[in-house]
């Protein structure tokens, strides 16, 4: 399958007619769909054994992670960084004012595979919201991560949404898929979102608009292509 993308409008940069390229409606594969893509090469490991395997392998990983250590491997890299500021060599690491945040780079394996997908321009359809920058303007971390309470620069296309309808809005999804509306929005364009981010949050989380076109019931939803830690 090709990597389809289509082109929008990007409204971060000054000129008016710049595009900028999005990635659209490609497949999600799971670890139970790369199991069975093992298996119909004709592996002699059981989709039981395949799993276990990869249970324990993750499990290392983890507790690899845990430990404060950084994971290197064919695949992918992993590495530990701390955010939030300090206020002086005597101060130290205080939950609510800094952030342990996991970094996670390809591995010479996986890039290696990056010069082999294969391209497919396509129509992006209709008015699908897109994300393409979140500021935290508390500290003017873009990216990286967001202040529970404080204020939150969503930038991108088509992200305006009905504040009166509850599907719709700006959604904090956890780890465990838990979801959060921001209910204080300060700023609603079709560009920009100014939203105050709920108070009590913690942990990494994914950011998704969800909105629907006039005249329509149908929900669509933008998605940040990256995670964001919360911070107090």
């Amino acid at each position: 399958m090709p990597l389809r993308y289509g082109v929008i409008a990007n409204h971060l940069t000054a000129d008016p007619d710049d595009l900028m390229g999005v990635v659209t409606d490609n497949d999600t594969i799971t670890t139970e769909k790369i199991v069975e893509m093992m298996a119909g090469k004709g592996s002699t490991v059981t989709k039981a054994e395949a799993l276990s395997v990869i249970e324990e392998y993750e499990y290392a990983i983890v507790n690899a992670i845990k430990q404060g250590n950084n994971v290197n491997t064919e695949l992918f890299k992993i590495y530990p960084s701390i955010s939030g500021v300090f206020i002086n060599d005597e101060d130290t690491f205080t939950a609510s004012r800094h952030a342990v945040k996991l970094n996670l780079n390809a591995g010479p394996r996986l890039a290696s595979a990056v010069s082999d997908i294969e391209l497919r321009k396509v129509e992006v359809k209709g008015s699908m919201p897109v994300i393409q920058k979140i500021t935290n303007v508390k500290t003017g971390a873009v990216n990286e991560d967001f202040t529970s309470g404080q204020l939150l620069s969503i930038m991108g296309s088509h992200i305006k949404f009905d504040e009166e309808d509850a599907e719709q809005g700006v959604f904090f999804i956890a780890a465990d898929k838990s979801e959060t509306r921001a209910s204080n929005v300060f700023k609603n364009k079709p560009s920009e979102l100014l939203v105050f981010a709920p108070e009590g949050l913690s942990g990494v989380f994914t950011i998704e608009v969800r909105l629907k076109a006039r005249r329509s019931s149908t929900l669509r939803v933008g998605r940040s292509n990256f995670d964001m830690t919360a911070t107090n």
